[in-house]
C-alpha cells in the first residue's frame, strides 16, 4: 500500500513515521515556483502515523493517523493520482522527481 505526503513551503512539513518508507520525491512548481514536495511512501503496516510539523520556531506537530491518507495499491496508481492532482487545465505546473531527503 502507498500514500501520497505534502509538504508545503513554509508552512508545513510531512514527515513519514515508523512503518512509512518514502520510495519517490517530487517538487511541485505553478508558474516556475516551487510551492510544495510531494512524497510517495510505502506503508508496510496500518498502525504508522505521519508527523505534520508547522514551519518556524513555535511550530506545531500533529501526528496524524494513516487512516486520514488516501491509499493506492501501486506506486503507478499513486504517481497518476499526483499528476492529476496537479494538472488544472492550461495552468502551468510541473512535477520534477528529485532524489529522496
Amino acid at each position: 500500500m502507498y500514500i501520497i505526503l505534502t509538504s508545503k513551503l513554509g508552512e508545513y512539513d510531512a514527515r513519514p513515521g515508523q512503518g512509512i518508507l518514502p520510495v519517490e520525491s517530487y517538487e511541485y512548481f505553478f508558474y516556475d515556483k516551487k510551492k510544495a514536495d510531494f512524497t510517495i511512501a510505502e506503508v508496510s503496516g496500518e498502525q504508522g502515523r505521519v508527523s505534520i510539523v508547522e514551519s518556524g520556531e513555535d511550530g506545531r506537530t500533529n501526528s496524524v493517523p494513516l487512516k486520514f491518507f488516501e491509499h493506492f495499491d501501486t506506486v503507478e496508481a499513486a504517481r497518476a493520482e499526483l499528476e492529476q492532482l496537479v494538472t488544472f487545465g492550461s495552468i502551468e505546473t510541473r512535477l520534477e522527481r528529485t532524489s529522496l531527503r
